[in-house]
């Protein structure tokens, strides 16, 4: 059993320079990977999504790379000459014009901002992804390790929860045979009363088929069971086993349902209110499992 939350960092030299690459995962209940990477980069988000989308086969997974030193070298910087110069010839002109004097040099007033060319140097992503998807690879396996984790807390809990689940059906069983024992008991003294001192065994036969039909809930009870024991057996698989057990839950709060409508007993009805509560909390730890 898997997690769906998980965060994973990793950051090393690639080419010139050195990136950081950053991944986290939450539950979803389809498969969807965020990449959020510099539009240069733009040329690897395939290979990005379809590495991960094999690691994650569900849950939203963000992926975010920032380049901490520019993978092609360092950025070169030039001086735009000429148009510092129309800078400066149209500053003195307003002097002349309006008759003031600027208080300080052209460069202060213009900025130097506005003359100088930043130029990141240019190549090809594509040709440095071996080493980044080393550090992608790095990044997910913390994620695949969180994951992981908090799965096994997850799985501990549901095999607790579902023991529950098998104590409360047996004590259900019991008092419904106990129930049913009484009501055909009742039956039997109402058919006698009914019928005189002799038992119409014709009447108490349809009776009891009727009674049977209406509160006999063993077939319910049978397959709650079987559920619970492909439950289990599917937490001990290593493939994604959620929307499968998802299933099985909507599956058993069928069948508890019907014992609660079935089952006309308070002692019965309550076992069925507690049952109800643990496959509550079952179906909420599945929502964030893969």
């Amino acid at each position: 059993m898997e997690s769906m939350t998980g965060y994973g960092t990793a950051e090393g030299r690639v080419g010139k320079g050195r990136l950081f690459v950053e991944v986290k995962s939450v539950n979803h209940r389809f498969n969807e990977i965020y990449v959020k990477i510099p539009s240069r980069m733009s040329a690897l988000e395939s290979h990005i999504r379809k590495k991960l989308s094999a690691r994650f086969p569900r849950g939203k997974v963000d992926v975010f790379f920032k380049e901490k030193e520019p993978l092609f070298g360092d950025v070169s910087i030039s001086l735009d000459t000429e148009l510092a110069k129309q800078y400066q010839r149209m500053l003195g002109k307003m002097e002349r014009s309006l008759g003031i004097k600027a208080k300080g040099n052209f460069l202060e007033i213009v900025g130097l901002e506005r003359i100088l060319r930043v130029q990141e140097r240019e190549g090809s992503y594509e040709r440095l992804w071996q080493r980044i998807a080393k550090l992608v690879d790095a990044a997910a396996a913390q994620v695949k390790s969180m994951r992981a984790k908090e799965g096994a807390h997850i799985a501990n809990d549901q095999r607790a929860r579902l023991n529950k689940l098998k104590r409360l059906i047996q004590q259900i069983r019991r008092q419904s045979d106990s129930a049913l024992g009484k009501h055909l008991s009742r039956l039997r003294r109402k058919v006698a009363s009914s019928s005189g001192a002799q038992v119409d065994e014709q009447r108490l036969q349809a009776e009891v088929a009727y009674l049977g039909g209406r509160q006999d809930i063993a077939e319910e009870l049978l397959r709650l069971e079987s559920h619970i024991k492909q439950y289990s057996g599917l937490m001990k698989g290593k493939d994604p086993i959620g929307r499968k057990l998802d299933f099985l839950l909507q599956e058993m709060h069928r069948e508890i349902n019907t014992i609660g409508s079935k089952g006309s007993d308070a002692k019965i009805s309550q076992k069925v209110v507690d049952c109800k509560s643990e496959l509550e909390r079952l179906r909420e730890q599945i929502q964030n499992v893969q």
